[in-house]
């Protein structure tokens, strides 16, 4: 559906910034609860789950970049580099980030 393109478009134009159900849900004119219910129904997951996703798909990214360290490409993300942070990235990637790191060197 439309309203869930322009939601998810708002949230990957915004990404480093927090997530904001309000302006995601203006964004695809729709009320916060029509939003992520018809989000939900969708894609499977809520707006918030979605902008983390997306989130820790640019943290992918940016750890690939060897010139960056760990907390620099956390930093490039606007995401704390801490041990919920990193957790979080296990929850999602399977490896912790420095884990992920040294796999994606082996993979080259």
């Amino acid at each position: 559906r439309e309203e869930i393109e322009r939601g998810k478009q708002y949230i990957e134009s915004h990404w480093k910034e927090p997530f904001d159900l309000s302006e995601t849900a203006r964004a695809a004119c729709l009320s916060k609860a029509h939003f992520v219910k018809l989000f939900k129904k969708h894609t499977g997951i809520t707006p918030y789950e979605y902008y983390i996703n997306y989130k820790i798909g640019k943290l992918r990214e940016k750890l690939l970049d060897y010139n960056l360290s760990i907390a620099q490409a956390f930093a490039e993300c606007n995401i704390n580099y801490n041990g919920h942070s990193a957790k979080l990235f296990k929850k999602k990637v399977g490896l912790l980030p420095s884990e992920f790191r040294r796999m994606s060197v082996k993979k080259e």
